[in-house]
């Protein structure tokens, strides 16, 4: 085993070398905000794609959302999967990315909050909007880290007392190799290094499904298939709360992001039409293999059974594990240092996003705008990169310190910011009778929405169901911001102005 760890560590230094290399390369890329933030509007189709599909899916996706979601409903999980490609890359690229590109070049906008004042005409909307993006980017940040522990526990056959140990420093390292290639390179920096980890990602899941169906445990498609029929964990499931649950978390995660900041930025990066148009097609395939595999691989948990303790991890609730654990017993040593890579890639592909989208909210959105409007640029740029440290810093705290369902705050922040901003932001694109009423209605409401259900029902149980309170809250948004604009429109309409009228 200890040759093998050796082949580990190596993989992981050349992978660390790679990521500060290119930080380091990229520096110049981004010493004034626009192109700290937008790498001056000029990103190609190949890595505006891969930016989308990597910033989508995180190490919670990988290990802990295809762990527990294949354990609770087997082979229907990659619905989740099919959904995320489709609903969740390829529509909001169909619909969204060129007009979100054509206004926001037009006028000058680098964030949401941005973008909801100048679409609306109000001042106060981007101040709020820029604070709910602060405050519930931080956990969705936090959740990215989990799953770290179990992966490098198994692989390197860690004690059981010096997990939490282990744990803390990778979080730590991971996060300061994550703040090196932001701080210096902004998002010419992460673009780059998103293709390069888009390209680990498309490699590590692929191999991981091989190796996987190719073990005697699973042996193949077609047993595979048998096993999960015996099981009445197929493709398709008879039990209406199950498909239910699914169809709700199909919701949450595919249509969610249409409004999540850190998924839209990428649309005011892409460099013009054509590359929106490869974009679209790339990132749907990307989305698509990876998403449906990562959830593949998670539902062979219950046919590898007792050669990977299954029973016992679900009994635990030890959904994380199941993962990191197909991984030990399926893979060779080689595609293993492959999978931790790839697991590293996704959580540092999402956190850096994130990273990016909370600062500038924060320096830009509040300081210069309502703080220190006159502020120069390269002083706005200092702040933000320093607000970059300080995100990252603050979600590597909460994550090694592990509060009580952490996983499920991200979807408790996911469901809030995309219920907030999902109507004001869809159909102020799409529609241009969407107002400001509108908009404020969905802001407030969801924000209504998610308290209540903490005051009535308590935090445990309102974490516990994230999911449905962020589908409703999503539903609630865009019916909600429609009736108001439509009832409100002879006062007044939103400004959307395109290149085209």
């Amino acid at each position: 085993m200890m040759g093998n760890e050796v082949l580990y560590l190596i993989i992981l230094a050349l992978y660390i070398a790679s990521m500060v290399a290119i930080a380091l390369l990229s520096k110049r890329k981004s010493k004034a905000m626009g192109s700290f933030y937008l790498a001056d509007r000029k990103v190609g189709a190949w890595m505006s794609a891969f930016a989308y599909g990597t910033t989508y899916f995180s190490s919670v996706i990988i290990i802990g959302y295809a762990g527990k979601l294949g354990a609770n409903f087997g082979l229907a999980a990659i619905w989740i999967g099919v959904g995320n490609a489709i609903l969740g890359t390829l529509i909001p690229w169909l619909l969204f990315a060129k007009k979100t590109k054509l206004y926001t070049t037009k006028n000058n906008v680098e964030t949401m909050p941005a973008f909801f004042e100048k679409r609306f005409d109000s001042k106060y909307i981007k101040l709020v909007s820029a604070i709910i993006v602060a405050i519930f980017l931080i956990p969705y940040s936090a959740s990215v880290y989990q799953g770290l522990g179990s992966l490098f526990s198994k692989v390197f056959a860690i004690s059981p007392d010096k997990v939490e140990t282990v744990f803390a420093i990778c979080v730590f390292a991971l996060a300061g190799l994550t703040a090196l290639y932001v701080f210096f390179g902004g998002y010419f920096g992460t673009v780059l290094t998103n293709f390069v980890q888009a390209i680990i990602m498309l490699i590590g899941v692929a191999l991981m499904v091989f190796f996987v169906f190719n073990d005697s445990a699973v042996d193949g498609i077609s047993n595979a298939v048998n096993g999960w029929i015996n099981l009445d964990k197929s493709i398709f499931t008879s039990n209406k709360e199950a498909t239910f649950n699914l169809v709700v978390l199909v919701l949450l995660t595919s249509i969610g992001p249409w409004a999540l900041p850190q998924v839209v930025h990428k649309f005011y990066a892409v460099k013009d039409d054509s590359a929106i148009k490869k974009g679209t097609l790339i990132s749907t395939i990307f989305c698509l293999i990876v998403g449906v595999g990562a959830y593949l691989v998670g539902s062979t948990g219950m046919l590898f059974g007792d050669t990977i303790g299954f029973g016992s991890l679900v009994s635990t609730g030890n959904f994380d594990s199941i993962v990191p654990a197909i991984i030990v017993k399926a893979l060779p040593p080689i595609v293993i240092a492959i999978t931790i890579v790839l697991i590293l890639s996704a959580s540092m592909s999402t956190l850096s996003s994130l990273a990016l989208s909370c600062s500038v909210s924060v320096s830009g959105d509040i300081y210069k705008g309502y703080i220190k409007k006159d502020a120069e640029s390269k002083k706005t740029n200092i702040l933000t990169k320093i607000i970059c440290l300080v995100f990252i810093l603050i979600s590597a705290l909460i994550a090694v310190f592990k509060p009580a369902g952490i996983v499920e705050m991200m979807s408790f922040s996911w469901g809030t910011i995309a219920g907030c901003f999902l109507g004001p932001f869809a159909l102020g694109i799409l529609w241009k009778k969407t107002n400001k009423y509108g908009a404020w209605t969905s802001i407030i409401g969801t924000l209504v929405i998610t308290l209540g259900a903490i005051i009535v029902f308590g935090l445990q149980t309102a974490i516990s169901q994230s999911a449905l309170i962020g589908v409703i809250c999503m539903a609630y948004s865009v019916v909600s911001t429609f009736v108001v604009s439509l009832i409100t429109a002879k006062k007044t309409e939103g400004k959307l102005e395109t290149e085209n009228e």
